[in-house]
């Protein structure tokens, strides 16, 4: 079915091609008439709603361990709390990236989170990811409409749509799809002062650095160091040091949320609960190339000690001497995404584009460069292609600049057809859509165990319920339904881990108000304990 694809993506490419050289010049309209804010719109709508079919909505349960831990974080903040107090018998309640003692608060920093608390307030937490996909490709839209016109603008988002990975990762609590905002609003302010010199743009890209740093602080890192280069090169040049000063104490305001989050938590402004976490369960989950065999101060569940094996083993294989097969693993699934099985034809197009590449294309190249070596202090395994969301628009420009100046030159005419561009953005997303389906098809599949627990939870026929999780033998370690709630003390069922029915009966009657229960993963049946 790939060959068959990358087949039509020949023919299609070509068929354009022989239809531009054909296309009456007075049609040759590159800039839409009026309405400048109609094509960014449209492309953020469209995003957004790819997302939420994908999703399967609004509502979807969280999945991995991280994305819970958002989710409670958030639903911790829409009540206006940075943390709780520690469940009685917090063992049982023990969960991945989720302090139980001596408080109950996710590892996080704050940032992604805050924009999460939104959407749970309202009850629909995956709007918000939603959005921010929406956002990203209009800020996508309007940052290569500027660059390199409308018809590469178009194409461009299309390839970004597209890539690999692109939509998984985006119908997702993950807060990588804040900092992937984040990077594109960052570089339109950059080029917005560069542009006029205006103070408020630089403000606004130290706001999104500092947003970014509270969110993913690696990350905005390997952001910042290219960008700082520019701002202070044209500091320097245009002597515009009061700009300077402003913006860092825009962003080191933004940075402040950092120590009142420990504070908040832990009281103590400089404990963060990443570092507590760290220490009490994976003392080895550290950036560095050395192994820290400490012992965890607490134990975690034995489902997800399995799953921490996998871990366990990339951190001790993460030497110096590895890095460069490592960087060649993370960098061969990166052209992956952007390259494999139909995505070849877009191959001819990133050779092109990357020959008649100018500063910006450069700029976004060492942005995307920076942010693999970056990494590279940390041990992950090589297709968790998460990390690098941030990055993913700039080989969508390449491509897309490269493909429209081929089609410009087999059809020997100045410019593409602003409507062969959008013609050509829709055959990609033709080609695509059957990978778009497997997306959808595969998160509805991992959201089923989520959803069968609780519809049988809501169904168990009382008013307060604690249910302990009975794993079977063949449990995927991944999928953990022990999940905290914001507020337990009315939530309708609280869930803990099953130690077997003697030591369950001991937690019980520290919640005397409660009515036990203990699913069976294996049966998918509730009965009462």
């Amino acid at each position: 079915m790939s060959d068959t694809r990358l087949l039509l993506g020949i023919v299609a490419l070509l068929a354009v091609a022989l239809i531009a050289r054909r296309w009456p010049d007075r049609e040759n309209l590159q800039q839409p008439p009026g309405r400048p804010w109609l094509f960014p719109l449209a492309a953020g709508v469209f995003t957004a709603a790819l997302i939420t079919w994908c999703w399967h909505g609004w509502n979807a349960p969280a999945v991995i361990d991280d994305e819970a831990a958002y989710l409670l974080q958030a639903q911790l903040f829409a009540r206006g709390r940075w943390a709780l107090p520690s469940p009685a018998a917090f063992e049982a309640f023990t969960q991945p990236a989720v302090l139980v003692t001596p408080v109950l608060a996710p590892k996080m920093a704050p940032g992604h989170a805050l924009l999460l608390a939104t959407g749970a307030l309202l009850g629909i937490p995956g709007l918000i990811p939603a959005i921010l996909g929406g956002l990203s490709a209009a800020l996508l839209a309007v940052l290569a409409r500027r660059l390199a016109g409308t018809g590469v603008a178009v194409v461009t988002v299309a390839i970004w749509l597209t890539q690999f990975g692109q939509l998984r990762w985006r119908a997702s609590y993950f807060s990588e799809v804040t900092t992937a905002l984040l990077w594109l609003l960052g570089w339109w302010a950059l080029l917005r002062w560069r542009a006029s010199g205006q103070l408020r743009w630089l403000l606004l890209l130290a706001v999104a650095t500092g947003w970014g740093a509270i969110t993913r602080p690696l990350t905005m890192i390997a952001f910042a160091i290219p960008v700082a280069a520019v701002v202070l090169f044209d500091v320097v040049r245009t002597r515009r040091w009061g700009q300077l000063a402003a913006a860092l104490g825009a962003g080191t305001l933004v940075l402040m949320l950092l120590p009142l989050q420990n504070a908040e938590v832990l009281g103590d402004w400089r404990r963060s609960p990443l570092q507590l976490y760290t220490r009490q369960y994976l003392p080895f989950d550290r950036m560095g190339f050395s192994y820290d065999s400490a012992a965890p101060e607490l134990t975690l569940p034995p489902t997800v000690r399995v799953a921490m094996q996998e871990f366990v083993l990339l951190h001790r294989a993460h030497r110096i001497a590895a890095v460069p097969a490592i960087l060649l693993k993370r960098l061969g699934n990166a052209w992956a995404a952007s390259f494999r099985g139909w995505r070849a034809i877009l191959i001819p197009g990133a050779i092109a584009g990357l020959c008649i590449a100018g500063g910006s294309v450069w700029f976004g190249l060492a942005s995307m460069l920076a942010l693999y070596l970056s990494y590279l202090v940390y041990a992950h395994q090589p297709g968790w292609t998460v990390y690098y969301l941030e990055a993913t628009p700039v080989p969508a420009f390449i491509c897309a600049t490269g493909l429209l100046w081929i089609v410009r030159r087999v059809a020997v005419r100045r410019e593409v057809p602003l409507q062969l561009a959008f013609a050509t953005a829709v055959l990609i997303l033709i080609i695509a859509a059957p990978e778009l389906q497997r997306v959808r098809d595969s998160r509805a599949l991992e959201q089923l165990p989520f959803r069968r627990f609780a519809n049988a939870a809501a169904a168990n026929g009382t008013p307060r319920a604690l249910v302990f999780i009975r794993y079977g033998p063949d449990h995927v370690p991944y999928v953990n339904l022990v999940r905290n709630v914001p507020n337990p003390e009315t939530a309708p069922v609280l869930t803990a881990l099953d130690a077997g029915e003697t030591a369950d009966r001991a937690v019980l009657a520290r919640y005397p108000q409660r009515t036990g229960f203990i699913w069976d993963e294996v049966t998918g049946e509730l009965r009462r304990l």
